[in-house]
């Protein structure tokens, strides 16, 4: 989704147009993205697994004293891992996401 080196919410709201992070981040956090991850398969889409960065919060689902990519260090965070489709083009799509949950 557009140029840029990070996926997370804040920094593809900051490349759109309106800008809008909240809505944003409600669209991805909301939407059924297995669909996506069928035509992508369909296409011959290959997959990377990737971890996405950090997210804090003491009292949330998965957080855990774990290894942060975005921070370079172990810390409280919420980890998801992630699978996107890459092609040729620049930038990949998000098929599937999944939380990690630490035990």
């Amino acid at each position: 989704m557009l140029d840029g080196r990070r996926r997370s919410v804040q920094p593809m709201a900051e490349r759109l147009p309106d800008g809008d992070e909240q809505n944003l981040g409600q669209f991805v956090n909301q939407s059924p993205w297995d669909p996506g991850a069928d035509a992508a398969a369909e296409r011959g889409a290959d997959g990377a697994a990737d971890r996405l960065g950090c997210l804090g919060g003491k009292m949330s689902v998965g957080v855990g004293h774990q290894h942060c990519g975005a921070l370079g260090k172990q810390a409280n965070c919420q980890v998801a891992v992630t699978m996107h489709a890459v092609s040729e083009d620049p930038g990949s799509r998000l098929l599937q996401w999944r939380p990690f949950l630490p035990r």
